[in-house]
């Protein structure tokens, strides 16, 4: 739709009126993953085409996801299990994270407060279904996730920030969890920044929260290195008492653009400073390596970049920054980085039929994963195309907000209460 490609939406409408997410041919799916994915491309379709199938079709996606919200309860299940159409279960993930083997709503032959999570899925749905909840006029699916922010914004973080899991029901972080900008949080912090912004900038505690974040992560989670003797400012992690570490990982470069946009929002100007020392950093990882293409996980030492882990898959979250950063600065430089990136998915991760996640970054003879997520269609060429795109009214930062998949949501001008 922002591409102006019609022939190709209208066969995806076609496909769509057949579409129900209850008769999903695999047996359980993650609540995060739906909402951001599913929910997340219909809603925003729908605000921007006023199709009622679309708005049809997303209801019956919040109506499904609405199944993990335990009334009475805070935190949702984060997983549904497809066992029949109209037998939709939901239960906790990982059954190691629970004191018995499962956590399924129905049996309720879980022991709630035992029950760990990541702060991620459950805290990234706050988007989604205000938006949908402004579409529809039904309460319920803000509500919902009301409740959700308000207990987490009330829990003991550690300078502001958040470990990667939480205990369900005890109102409290796991303190032998990590803290990090990472797998597991990343999106959180994106979320709070964005949850202030989709309110019309009335919900205040979403962005004093962020603010506090941000400090945080600048004190407690920033490095400064030399890399082959080239000053380096490395996004580590670290335990809560434990020495920061120089591992980054790629999801953490969604950062710098979360910066820069609260930098356009009218955050201090500390933190696009913030944005830019990391973005260095995140191109670093792709710049580095002889197939153009960043690891996901790497540790800087002063003898070199050490790659823990080798595969590509194709993420966005640093074209996003370069992204984002380009329209707030208007740098020529990052758009300079991401044509760079772009020819190396280009020359190392395209097929015949599409492109594939790598094996290998370090070989430039890599063998292929014979994988593509969703998301490299979804975010990292939207992102592609944006970062390129002249018309800046294709997406505007004071009309929109981007969800952590890409999708355009409204900032909700006629502010209604659903914060």
């Amino acid at each position: 739709l922002l591409m102006g490609l019609d022939e190709e939406y209208r066969i995806s409408m076609d496909w769509l009126k057949s579409f129900s997410i209850a008769n999903s041919a695999r047996n359980e799916a993650s609540l995060f993953e739906i909402c951001i994915r599913i929910l997340g491309s219909l809603v925003s379709s729908y605000y921007i085409t006023s199709d009622k199938v679309l708005l049809e079709k997303a209801q019956e996606v919040g109506e499904t996801a609405m199944k993990c919200y335990d009334p009475g309860k805070a935190i949702p299940y984060i997983t549904l299990q497809f066992w029949a159409q109209d037998n939709i279960r939901c239960r906790d993930h990982e059954e190691r994270d629970c004191l018995h083997y499962t956590c399924d709503r129905l049996a309720r032959n879980c022991s709630y407060s035992y029950c760990q999570v990541e702060v991620a899925p459950v805290g990234t749905l706050g988007l989604e279904l205000r938006a949908l909840s402004a579409a529809t006029g039904d309460d319920k699916y803000w509500k919902a996730v009301n409740r959700t922010g308000n207990q987490l914004l009330k829990y003991n973080t550690w300078n502001g920030l958040v470990s990667r899991r939480l205990y369900r029901d005890e109102s409290r972080f796991v303190s032998s969890s990590d803290v990090s900008t990472g797998p597991g949080v990343d999106s959180y912090y994106e979320y709070l920044l964005k949850q202030w912004a989709q309110s019309n900038f009335k919900a205040t505690r979403y962005k004093d929260a962020y603010i506090e974040a941000i400090d945080g992560i600048a004190s407690q989670l920033m490095v400064k290195v030399k890399t082959r003797g080239r000053p380096i400012n490395v996004l580590g992690h670290r335990l809560y008492n434990v020495t920061v570490t120089t591992e980054l990982h790629h999801l953490s470069c969604f950062l710098p653009a979360t910066l820069a946009l609260g930098y356009y929002y009218g955050l201090p100007r500390s933190h696009l400073t913030l944005a830019e020392e990391i973005m260095q950093t995140c191109y670093f990882l792709y710049e580095s390596q002889p197939t153009g293409l960043s690891p996901e996980q790497a540790v800087f030492r002063f003898d070199g970049l050490s790659v823990s882990q080798t595969e590509n898959h194709l993420r966005p979250e640093t074209v996003e920054s370069l992204f984002v950063l380009w329209r707030v600065t208007h740098n020529p430089i990052y758009r300079e980085w991401g044509w760079n990136i772009f020819q190396a998915f280009e020359r190392v991760s395209r097929t015949c039929y599409g492109y594939s996640a790598v094996q290998d970054v370090t070989d430039v003879h890599t063998a292929l994963l014979d994988k593509m997520e969703s998301f490299y269609l979804a975010e990292t060429l939207k992102y592609f195309y944006l970062l390129f795109e002249d018309d800046e009214n294709v997406y505007n930062f004071d009309e929109m907000v981007l969800n952590t998949e890409a999708h355009p949501l409204p900032i909700m001008k006629d502010y209604s209460g659903y914060y």
